[in-house]
């Protein structure tokens, strides 16, 4: 089955029509039926009728508060039985020929679907890429190789052991013949291969009678080999065999890292999967615990990132090699990668994380020995939201060293209010402080007192007005003094938790700005 928002965008993309209202699009559909006095309604089955106009008796209508999608056109809905869920479009094809296009989609793509799972599912249970590459020649009907990026051959389908060109072999392996490299490069196939990230059709004037499918296998977004598919020089390329060689190359990729077939910097066979993870590559959570499966990690329930930086020059691979397994250690099951100059720690566990004093102890020590500063992302239970939080964690990082160098863990709830203003016009934000603050500060300068500091202690102290007092170095009744004498003269209440709330924003919002 496939989502309804692919359908829909498909529809408008083929028919250049627009969609005029909202739906659920991550609702899975398996087929598309036209209406008729015999149709018993199936809530994964969208419809069409031939005739809107016919709407009779004679015509079943969905049970009320059921999800049955029917495709329609803003004229046509007005004569909708109301206990339809439709999705209008401006304008529609034929019934018939929409019909037929819908069908066709729905039925490619839930082979194309199919198929992909079977080849991850081989990679598992079988033996590795050689049963990967032969279920996938059955597929796609045509000669298979799979090369790393020296060219040399890990793994071939059968029917391109008799391939009449292109493989050279010696004593221990078969590579590719340097007459193929050559043209590969002559043909710029090899900076295609390079710069495309999905799969991509070419024809060598070298070789007319095949046209050739590329698609670059990459780990941590370094092409690390790429899958070549072979075609007959009369047959073009179709959407489902460029799709279908684009997800035999991520197959390929959790292959090569599974089996130490291309070495990180770190030596870590995951790190491409996590930084797929980080780039928001996967909207399917099965999808993502079944490749942690294959690359023998748990999946579980809480997660949390946290992105760690050092502070002074250090030789990169060692160090990174050294922290990363050290990170590790301190906290099993996690995830770590060096991506974009920075360590990404990946916190994948079954109980909830707290960030609190005991749980980042370890953390601490580490960065403080290390000469690191490390952004903490908020914990989260949505793994299809890594991307977000990976981005709250370099925020945090990023406001910390601005901010807060003294410390060396920067954790993004606590930075909220810093992170709001950082997105903000300065201008705006300077207006916003509540007038109440710029009046105390005017009376303070004009009459010598002290009354910002006292509002800001109390404030700072958890409105708490016995350690306000103890941190001011004041007695308990002066304090109070202080605390009757701006509520008179701003006409409030110290119990009012709103302007309170308004005051703490504003002091922020001016540290904020005086830095």
């Amino acid at each position: 089955m496939i989502k309804l928002k692919k359908i829909t965008e498909f529809i408008r993309e083929k028919y250049q029509t627009i969609i005029l209202n909202t739906y659920d699009g991550e609702k899975y559909i398996h087929n598309i039926e036209f209406i008729n006095e015999h149709t018993i309604y199936d809530s994964d089955q969208i419809y069409l009728c031939s005739d809107p106009g016919q709407f009779s008796k004679s015509l079943p209508c969905p049970p009320p508060g059921s999800e049955i999608y029917l495709l329609t056109t803003v004229k046509q809905s007005d004569l909708m039985p109301p206990s339809f869920n439709t999705i209008i479009f401006s304008k529609l094809p034929d019934a018939g020929d929409l019909y037929q296009a819908v069908h066709s989609y729905i039925k490619e793509e839930t082979l194309l679907e199919h198929q992909i799972g079977v080849l991850y599912a081989a990679l598992y249970h079988s033996n590795g890429l050689k049963d990967v590459i032969a279920l996938a020649e059955n597929y796609l009907h045509s000669p298979i190789n799979v090369c790393d990026a020296s060219y040399n051959f890990i793994e071939t389908s059968p029917m391109m052991e008799s391939f009449p060109y292109g493989i050279s072999k010696n004593n221990t392996h078969a590579y590719l013949s340097d007459h193929e490299i050559e043209s590969l490069r002559s043909n710029h196939f090899e900076s295609m291969i390079y710069q495309n990230r999905s799969a991509f059709c070419v024809t060598s004037e070298d070789h007319p009678e095949n046209q050739w499918i590329f698609c670059a296998i990459r780990i941590q977004n370094v092409m690390a080999g790429h899958v070549a598919v072979a075609l007959p020089s009369n047959h073009s390329a179709s959407d489902y065999e460029l799709r279908l060689t684009t997800a035999l190359a991520d197959i390929c990729a959790v292959e090569m890292q599974k089996h130490d077939f291309f070495v990180t910097r770190t030596g870590l066979k995951y790190e491409t999967f996590l930084v797929d993870l980080l780039e928001g590559h996967f909207d399917d959570v099965n999808i993502i615990s079944a490749r942690l499966e294959l690359l023998d990690r748990k999946f579980c329930k809480f997660f949390c990132i946290m992105v760690l930086k050092c502070t002074e020059p250090h030789d990169s691979d060692l160090f990174n090699k050294r922290q990363i397994a050290n990170l590790r250690h301190s906290y099993p099951n996690s995830m770590s990668v060096v991506y974009k100059d920075a360590i990404v720690l990946f916190l994948n566990q079954d109980k909830p994380i707290s960030l609190d004093e005991k749980f980042t102890e370890k953390l601490r020590d580490f960065a403080m020995l290390n000469h690191m500063q490390v952004g903490i992302s908020q914990p989260f239970s949505d793994i299809l939201k890594i991307h977000i939080f990976y981005i709250q964690a370099l925020n945090a990082l990023e406001l910390g060293e601005n901010f807060y160098t003294e410390d060396s863990l920067y954790f993004a709830a606590d930075l909220f209010p810093m992170y709001l203003f950082h997105s903000s016009d300065t201008t705006g934000l300077e207006a916003g402080i509540h007038y109440h603050i710029h009046h105390l500060q005017a009376y303070d300068n004009e009459y010598h007192t002290e009354f910002i500091p006292t509002l800001r202690a109390y404030l700072d102290n958890d409105r708490n007005a016995t350690k306000a007092a103890e941190a001011l170095h004041l007695h308990r009744s002066t304090f109070f003094y202080r605390i009757k004498k701006i509520e008179e003269l701003l006409n409030i209440s110290f119990t009012d938790s709103k302007l309170m709330f308004l005051y703490e924003l504003s002091f922020k919002a001016w540290d904020y700005l005086c830095r």
